[in-house]
């Protein structure tokens, strides 16, 4: 399993359902082909050093993943924050 460290690129604040506030990273990961790339992970924004919970979205590479976090849209980000966090099994 491919260690888990923050890309240094955007971040972009969330609030879920609860008015708990995530930031959306991009977290290094081993994406196709064995291709250095990142994952859209979340982590809570009140806990700077927290593990991200990671998501199925891949990035090619850094660049990808920051135009990716910058652009989508906050409905989209939403989306995705609440999907990982059942995935994680976080209420």
């Amino acid at each position: 399993m491919a260690e888990m460290q923050a890309v240094d690129a955007t971040e972009r604040r969330v609030t879920d359902s609860a008015g708990r506030e995530w930031m959306a990273v991009a977290a290094e990961s081993t994406v196709a082909h064995l291709r250095k790339g990142a994952v859209l992970a979340f982590r809570p924004a009140d806990e700077p050093d927290a593990e991200p919970i990671r998501t199925a979205v891949e990035f090619n590479s850094a660049a990808a993943a920051d135009f990716a976090i910058r652009t989508m849209s906050d409905k989209e980000l939403g989306r995705r924050l609440a999907w990982a966090k059942t995935d994680a099994g976080i209420r």
